[in-house]
């Protein structure tokens, strides 16, 4: 089962809100030319409740499951117009079910990304901008990934998404971001679908979340391994942000999930530290 788991600087330190330590889908925010951020962040989630196939049910054998992560991620504005930047986790698993699954601990996947702003032009009162984000993940250990407790899957994604972005002059904006993602080993592909609105007041952002994920194929969880299954999801949660000066901050993330298949009721959180220079 996957886990599945302003003023001009406001919205600069922004980019580092939506990128993939916080599992929101990424935003149209760039930091422009030499600029660096690192986020360290810490994500909570759980869940006693699943779905098999379309079924919500418990099992005394699972129990609740609950996974920590320590995130660090860290970004680089090539130019005003590409960012690249790489994610990586280090993840804690476990159950308190009767079916004595094991605990799991290991260094899990580190996700590389451009992020490539090919367009951008006035729209009433703001700004109207598409990106381009290509970006690939790859396990950093052979972790188990055929269990209630694995960490994730266990294979190589090549990620193709594209960003549509506007900017208020009033700091209000919303991104949504889609693509596709190709999925090699026993996974099917997916496409996900992530739509972020939010704004600033003084030094707090808040930004709502929609995330969708839509595998393209796969079985029902009890008909093979863990990694072939379908694993569809619905999420929705609140990211915020808040600037202690130009070059520190602190964000925050809440979601929960809605409806899903062959996966998790997961209610989770994270919170990190974001440093830029």
């Amino acid at each position: 089962m996957r886990r599945s788991l302003r003023p001009v600087l406001s919205l600069a330190l922004l980019a580092a809100l939506g990128g993939p330590a916080f599992s929101q889908g990424e935003t149209g925010f760039l930091r422009g030319r030499g600029k660096f951020d690192v986020v360290v962040s810490y994500i909570n989630d759980s869940y006693d409740e699943f779905w098999v196939g379309d079924t919500k049910m418990s099992a005394p054998p699972v129990g609740e499951v609950t996974r920590e992560a320590f995130v660090l991620y860290a970004a680089y504005g090539l130019n005003d117009d590409i960012d690249l930047s790489v994610n990586a986790a280090y993840v804690e698993t476990e159950s308190d079910g009767t079916g004595g699954f094991s605990d799991e601990n290991d260094p899990q996947d580190v996700v590389v990304q451009a992020k490539w702003r090919f367009y951008q032009a006035r729209a009433g009162a703001g700004a109207v901008s598409f990106l381009l984000a290509p970006g690939i993940k790859q396990p950093m250990t052979d972790y188990e990934e055929n269990d209630v407790t694995a960490i994730g899957d266990g294979q190589t994604d090549v990620r193709g998404r594209v960003i549509g972005h506007y900017q208020a002059d009033n700091g209000l904006f919303a991104s949504l971001e889609a693509g596709y993602d190709r999925r090699n080993g026993a996974p099917a592909d997916e496409l996900p679908v992530n739509f972020t609105v939010g704004g600033t007041y003084a030094n707090l952002t808040l930004a709502p979340f929609f995330s969708r994920v839509d595998s393209k194929g796969g079985i029902d969880i009890g008909q093979g391994d863990f990694p072939e299954v379908e694993e569809d999801y619905t999420r929705y949660g609140l990211g915020a942000f808040y600037r202690f000066n130009e070059s520190v901050g602190l964000t925050a993330n809440y979601r929960t999930t809605d409806d899903g298949k062959n996966t998790g009721d997961v209610d989770g959180f994270s919170f990190g530290v974001v440093l830029r220079r």
